[in-house]
């Protein structure tokens, strides 16, 4: 690929790689963001593309990657820390009931984001420890205990709505 092939199918992927990114961020001048990154990660890629398909798959997945990362930044998310778990505001509640709805909660959760919670929390591993004991990258460690903080901060919020 020569660097007139890598501008001209740069240019031809911009827009649809524009829409992908607003498809996921929701904001044009965020999407721009993704897309700008986009195009520096190719640029620095440059010498590894061999054809136009091959840019086109790439550069989608970094956009998306990319997009999501954008995502995160904009709306970052907050671990659930022992107190939020123990439901203060239901003063009328034992210790002992409160560890077991959350525990109720926890065990709802998909296979994974369980473990690793229980790991985390009940067996107090590090992040480093979960990721060698289920295999999983730093990366998705962290994506999946941010969708089980996700699941449980929702499903707290809808048994506090539930109470008197």
């Amino acid at each position: 690929m020569t660097i007139e092939d890598f501008k001209r199918d740069i240019l031809r992927l911009q827009p649809r790689l524009q829409r992908t990114a607003e498809r996921i961020i929701g904001n044009a001048d965020t999407a721009e963001d993704a897309v700008q990154e986009t195009v520096i990660s190719l640029w620095e890629q440059y010498d590894q593309l061999h054809d136009a398909r091959e840019m086109e798959r790439l550069s989608l997945t970094i956009v998306k990657r990319r997009s999501i990362d954008q995502l995160r930044k904009l709306q970052p998310t907050v671990p659930i820390d022992a107190e939020s778990l123990m439901l203060t505001e239901t003063s009328d509640d034992s210790l002992e009931e409160r560890y077991q709805l959350a525990r109720r909660l926890v065990e709802q959760l998909p296979q994974r984001q369980r473990d690793a919670i229980l790991m985390k929390y009940e067996e107090g591993m590090s992040n480093p420890d979960i990721e060698k004991a289920t295999g999983m990258s730093s990366t998705h460690l962290y994506a999946t205990l941010s969708r089980a903080y996700k699941s449980l901060r929702n499903a707290i919020e809808h048994h506090k709505n539930e109470l008197p």
